[in-house]
């Protein structure tokens, strides 16, 4: 019973964004996150990236910046159409290996083999569970000591409607919630900070994770 529920929010949360036009609009505001000022190339400049994981990869906006810093680099989404676009985009590197995932874990990348993990402009849509599930199985093929950055959602939404009425389709999540999965996953909070998105103030949070 838990397995088909987490399925079907899988199922809510990846739906709106087939065939979305969100993936063209984006990489219009790429290089502002990796701007020197932007927290999350703060953050991201701490990671290993012998092995690194971008999960929800979208359309490779992200993967393209990096990709001839990283000793190997799986790109994951749920979705077929973001996996066959980041082949077209990015298949000439030999360093990147696209894979379509189950949309709640990080399978089939083995256990304790990543350096890194990193996720932006996309667990702020994921449901507490599916992100519970994230962080579980983070810990999983972290190696000890590697890291996970996680832009997450810090809006305490109402629980009773789509998250796509919410402000910027963000879905339910506190940072009260967040490092409780994070305790049960094994995994130590290194930082974390609030994130104003729009014109919200305290939209969203970015937090660094480690397994120690």
């Amino acid at each position: 019973m838990a397995g088909r529920k987490i399925k079907d929010s899988v199922e809510i949360v990846a739906e709106p964004w087939i065939g979305s036009p969100y993936y063209t609009d984006a990489e219009k505001s790429t290089s502002v996150f990796w701007s020197d000022e932007s927290p999350f190339r703060r953050y991201f400049d701490e990671l290993d990236l012998d092995v690194v994981i971008e999960l929800a990869c979208g359309h490779g906006r992200h993967a393209e910046r990096i990709q001839d810093k990283v000793g190997r680099l799986y790109l994951m989404d749920v979705l077929d159409e973001n996996i066959a676009f980041c082949k077209n985009r990015l298949s000439k590197n030999q360093r990147i290996e696209f894979m379509k995932n189950d949309g709640y874990t990080f399978r089939p990348i083995e256990a304790n083999s990543v350096t890194a993990i990193f996720c932006y402009d996309s667990m702020v849509h994921f449901s507490p569970d599916i992100v519970a599930s994230y962080l579980a199985d983070a810990y999983r093929v972290l190696k000890l000591h590697g890291l996970a950055l996680f832009h997450h959602s810090n809006y305490a939404a109402q629980q009773d409607r789509h998250f796509g009425q919410n402000p910027h389709a963000r879905n339910y999540m506190t940072f009260r919630l967040f490092q409780s999965f994070a305790e049960m996953a094994g995994l130590t909070i290194v930082k974390s900070e609030a994130l104003k998105w729009g014109n919200d103030p305290d939209l969203d949070r970015i937090s660094l994770l480690r397994k120690d």
